[in-house]
C-alpha cells in the first residue's frame, strides 16, 4: 500500500486543464510583479499577484525580525499547499526567514492552469525578487519538495541573487517518471501529464525539453542541497546520480554523504540499484554541492532531512545583508 500511496501524491490532480501546447519562452527574468496583502491572519498574509491576466497567490510566513532573508518553499505534488507544506513553513519562519508558500497556478487560489515546470517557475522567479516588497531583506534562497525541487531549479537559474536550492526527494527525469507510471499500470497519470505538458514525449519533444530539470540545473550557479530517498519507488537513485554528474561536469564540487534515517552515518549496505551513489564522502563546506543519501527512506521527508535543510540555509545566509 506505501508504494501506491506515493504514486498517488506524485501523479493526481483535479483537473487536466486544456489540453494545449505551453509557451516555450518565459518572460523576461527581470521582471518583478507588484505584491499585494489580500488577508491578514494569526499564522500568514494571503499576498496576491498577477501574471499575464492570471491571478496567484502566495502564504507569506513572518519571522519575528522586522526584515529577514526569504526562503520561497515550493510545494510538490498537483494538489496545492497542504498541512505539510505549512507546517514547515511555520518551522521556517520561526528560524527566522521570511517564507513564501505559493499556490502555484492551477491549485490552490491561484488561477490558470497546471503548468508542470514551466510557467509557474518564472511566476515564482518574479514572486522571489518581489519579496523586499513584504519583508525580505533582498537574500533568497529556494527550497524544493518533491516536483516543487525541480521548479526551483529553472526559477533559480542564472540569478546571481539566490544564495542555494534545498531539493527534497526532487525528480530529475520526468520521462522516465512517466514511463514508472505506465509501468505501475497508472496510464491515466501519465495522460494527466501529457495534458499538463501538451503532448507527450513523442507528440511534444519540445514540451518536455523545456521543462527538463537537469538543463536547467545546469544553468544554476547557487549551491545546491539535493536530498534523495533510496526507496523512492517514482525517483530512482540514478537521478541523483545523474544530477551529481551534471553538477561535477560544470566543475562544481559535491560531496556525497550517506545517513540513517535518524540522520546518523550510514554503516550498512547498499542495494545493487542504489550503488550508483557511491562513492560515499565527508561533509564539505555547504556552500559547495551535496547529495545527502538516506538508503532506507521512502518518498517522505523526515526530521533529519529538515535539519540539514537548515544547517544549509543559514550557512547561505551567514554573511552580512546589503543595507537598506
Amino acid at each position: 500500500m506505501r508504494r501506491w500511496r506515493w504514486i498517488g501524491l506524485l501523479g493526481v490532480g483535479f483537473a487536466l486543464g486544456a489540453c494545449r501546447p505551453a509557451p516555450l519562452e518565459s518572460e523576461s527574468p527581470d521582471w518583478v510583479p507588484q505584491l499585494r496583502v489580500v488577508a491578514r491572519g494569526k499564522e500568514y498574509d494571503t499576498v496576491r499577484y498577477v501574471r499575464d491576466g492570471v491571478p496567484l497567490y502566495v502564504e507569506i510566513y513572518r519571522p519575528s525580525n522586522r526584515r529577514a532573508p526569504a526562503v520561497v518553499l515550493l510545494p510538490g505534488g498537483f494538489v496545492g499547499v497542504n498541512t505539510n507544506h505549512r507546517q514547515l513553513a511555520r518551522r521556517l519562519a520561526q528560524a527566522g526567514y521570511l517564507v513564501a508558500l505559493p499556490h502555484l497556478r492551477g491549485q490552490g487560489k491561484s488561477g490558470g492552469f497546471i503548468d508542470f515546470g514551466l510557467e509557474d517557475a518564472t511566476d515564482v522567479r518574479g514572486l522571489a525578487k518581489a519579496l523586499p516588497q513584504v519583508g525580505g531583506d533582498g537574500r533568497c534562497a529556494y527550497v524544493g519538495v518533491s516536483l516543487g525541487g525541480a521548479i526551483a531549479y529553472n526559477a533559480a537559474r542564472n540569478d546571481s541573487n539566490t544564495r542555494g536550492i534545498a531539493c527534497l526527494l526532487s525528480p530529475t527525469d520526468f520521462r522516465e517518471q512517466r514511463q514508472l507510471l505506465l509501468h505501475y499500470g497508472r496510464p491515466e497519470r501519465a495522460q494527466r501529464w501529457d495534458a499538463w505538458k501538451g503532448g507527450s514525449p513523442e507528440e511534444c519533444p519540445e514540451c518536455w525539453e523545456a521543462r527538463d530539470p537537469l538543463r536547467h540545473v545546469r544553468e544554476v550557479h547557487a549551491p545546491i542541497l539535493f536530498i534523495q530517498a533510496g526507496e523512492d519507488v517514482l525517483i530512482p537513485v540514478t537521478q541523483a546520480c545523474r544530477w551529481r554528474e551534471v553538477r561535477q561536469q560544470m566543475g562544481r564540487r559535491v560531496h556525497t554523504v550517506a545517513l540513517t534515517n535518524d540522520g546518523k552515518p550510514w554503516r550498512g549496505t547498499l542495494k545493487q540499484r542504489q550503488q550508483c551513489a557511491l562513492p560515499f564522502t565527508s561533509w564539505g563546506d555547504l556552500r559547495d554541492d551535496h547529495l545527502v543519501f538516506f538508503p532506507a527512506m521512502p518518498h517522505r521527508t523526515n526530521g533529519a532531512m529538515l535539519e540539514i535543510v537548515e544547517k544549509a540555509l543559514s550557512r547561505w545566509f551567514e554573511e552580512t545583508p546589503n543595507a537598506r
